[in-house]
């Protein structure tokens, strides 16, 4: 069973992580790895900050009781086991466009879209007491109908999946 408590408290700490990026320098921090990604660790944290964003409205919107979450469904068989395993670097997708970071990003631009969805992460917390009983799904692009805890899991899996391949890339640059 997925501790709903335990994730958001393991997210927390990915933004702590996200946050000290900005202090990088920009040849570390804009700087490609070809061999390990397109995207450059800046690329990969707006992606995250993003993408974390809005699964965390995904959170917010069943907690609420939107009509758009139905309880029919469940994970894919990709989804299953990305949940089951914490893993997605086996999974070769590419990002949705709605989530594709732009080919040049500044710091400025950086330090917003954190700050956006730390301010979302942070309105999830009240919610955290009912995420658990909630039943309604919403589809996930490519793990299928997910739950709010199945959400909050997702969103740590992908933090430590960009957060690994971004220090590949500094690593690279070392």
């Amino acid at each position: 069973m997925i501790d709903p408590h335990d994730e958001y408290r393991r997210i927390g700490a990915f933004y702590e992580d996200l946050q000290a990026l900005l202090d990088w320098p920009d040849a570390v921090l804009f700087g490609v790895d070809e061999a390990v990604s397109g995207w450059s660790p800046a690329q990969h944290l707006y992606h995250i900050a993003l993408a974390n964003g809005r699964m965390l409205k995904a959170v917010e919107t069943i907690c609420a009781g939107h009509p758009a979450a139905r309880p029919e469904g469940g994970p894919n068989e990709q989804g299953r086991a990305v949940l089951a395993s914490g893993d997605m670097r086996s999974l070769r997708l590419q990002a949705p466009a709605s989530v594709a970071p732009p080919a040049t990003v500044s710091r400025e631009e950086l330090a917003t879209t954190l700050a956006r969805s730390r301010q979302k992460y942070a309105a999830v917390e009240a919610l955290l007491p009912s995420v658990a009983a909630q039943t309604g799904r919403l589809p996930h692009p490519f793990m299928g109908p997910l739950n709010a805890v199945e959400w909050l899991r997702t969103i740590r899996i992908h933090s430590l999946h960009h957060l690994a391949t971004i220090r590949a890339i500094a690593a690279a640059h070392a």
